[in-house]
């Protein structure tokens, strides 16, 4: 292998490599969004619900 190709090829590897990295962080940033999102209905879904919602069992029979 000639160093040309080999330079092309390593410069190739480098740029693949960092649009690796970045569409890594992309992923991050959207699970800690998403994840916030979840933390904010799980806070709002607590502060409406009702406290005796479940308490009793109503039976046919």
């Amino acid at each position: 292998m000639d160093i040309q190709s080999l330079s092309v090829n390593m410069a190739q590897e480098k740029v693949q490599e960092a649009a690796a990295v970045q569409v890594e962080k992309m992923a991050l940033d959207t699970a800690e969004i998403q994840g916030a999102e979840l933390a904010k209905m799980m806070e709002a879904a607590e502060a409406i619900t009702d406290p005796n919602a479940g308490n009793k069992i109503n039976l046919l029979g």
